[in-house]
């Protein structure tokens, strides 16, 4: 495993070095400058970088180089880091927690601190690499298969390029969309893409109104309108003004519209991953998983609509609705199935169902007796 220390006074990390080699034989430690530091992660790939903050630590005012090269990683070059700094709080005032990042102050015991951080990540430094390498792999795939069409269909290189790029991202796309062949079952906030990822609003996108709180579900909304008639990119434009929403609500108020309303909580808890979650709605209702600290557990009402002008519609502070996520493929055509279902049957007169179900019980009776009868 590579590890990257990004330090301007080797001398500091020299003893954290000895320490990580002798406790973890499979380690290979490097020590570079700031200046050199993004070449290096972009030439060497490491699996975590050790990354100090400060330039100058010992003068009185250093400059803070550090988080230029986090920048880049975040961006571009991901993988897990190890703030290993004098001042580590000026990451934490400056980003959010996460579970790839660790803090830890120099001084004292902080090479233990460090050595057991490492042995923290180690298993996940392994999960990205497997994940990457599969990406790689499907990239390839993808960009092999294409290629020879966009050739043959076009003379002209721009549009060879054009091409190749877009059908093979979407073939990227579709490759990444197959579910797991060992048959891993996904946990239900796998169904987002957060933030999303799209610049247009898509069908399945859930909406914040601004004014709302956060852990309310009737502030959220989940767009219905087709994803092709809100394109705005490009040199496309929406083909409506407003955008077809559902409102939604919490899981009782969901549930209290349903057939799973009365059933005791043992009988409830059996038909509703039977009747519901397996299904990905029941009746007009749809269940929505949550995101910690992002979206709470709800649901969206398909009878329970609301047209949204599409301007109010973005990702800042200035707009009326935010797009927090996405629903992401297949479970977005869910959504517009399920849309279907309630909002495109015909209208019918009640029916005696009572009388028919007897015809039919009556008719299968029949049957068998003259099938008894003819033996």
């Amino acid at each position: 495993m590579n590890l990257l220390f990004v330090e301007d006074e080797p001398e500091m990390v020299k003893p954290v070095i000895r320490l990580i080699e002798r406790k973890l034989e499979d380690m290979n430690c490097k020590v570079v400058d700031f200046d050199i530091a993004v070449d290096t992660i972009q030439s060497q790939q490491p699996d975590i970088v050790v990354l100090d903050l400060l330039v100058g630590g010992a003068s009185a005012t250093p400059n803070i180089e550090g988080l230029k090269t986090r920048d880049f990683i975040w961006d571009y070059r991901f993988c897990p880091i190890i703030v290993y700094s004098a001042e580590p709080e000026i990451y934490n005032e400056r980003y959010e927690k996460h579970p790839f990042v660790s803090c830890i102050k120099k001084g004292g015991s902080s090479a233990h601190e460090l050595l057991e951080a490492l042995v923290a990540l180690r298993p996940h430094v392994a999960a990205l690499k497997e994940a990457e390498s599969h990406i790689g792999q499907q990239f390839a795939l993808a960009m092999r298969t294409v290629a020879p069409y966009a050739f043959s269909t076009f003379e002209d290189p721009e549009r060879r390029n054009e091409t190749i790029i877009r059908s093979g991202r979407r073939r990227l796309a579709a490759f990444m969309d197959n579910l797991s062949k060992d048959g891993e079952r996904l946990a239900g906030w796998e169904q987002y893409l957060y933030p999303p990822v799209s610049l247009d609003t898509q069908l399945g996108d859930i909406l914040w109104l601004i004014d709302g709180k956060p852990n309310d579900p009737s502030s959220y909304r989940i767009v219905l309108t087709p994803s092709c008639d809100l394109v705005n990119s490009g040199r496309r434009s929406p083909k409506v003004r407003r955008v077809l929403v559902a409102r939604c609500q919490t899981m009782k108020e969901g549930l209290d519209s349903t057939a799973l309303c009365d059933m005791k909580p043992k009988k409830l808890q059996d038909r509703l991953e039977k009747d519901m979650l397996s299904k990905g709605h029941l009746g007009e209702v749809i269940p929505l998983p949550a995101i910690e600290g992002v979206l709470p557990i709800m649901a969206a009402n398909l009878k329970d609509l609301e047209l949204i002008p599409i301007e109010d519609i973005g990702v800042s502070d200035a707009d009326c609705f935010i797009r927090v996520a996405s629903i992401d493929s297949p479970f977005r055509e869910l959504v517009s199935w399920a849309y279907l279902q309630v909002a495109c049957r015909p209208g019918l007169p009640d029916r005696n169902f009572g009388a028919w179900r007897d015809e039919i019980l009556t008719q299968l009776e029949n049957d068998a007796k003259k099938k008894n009868e003819g033996l």
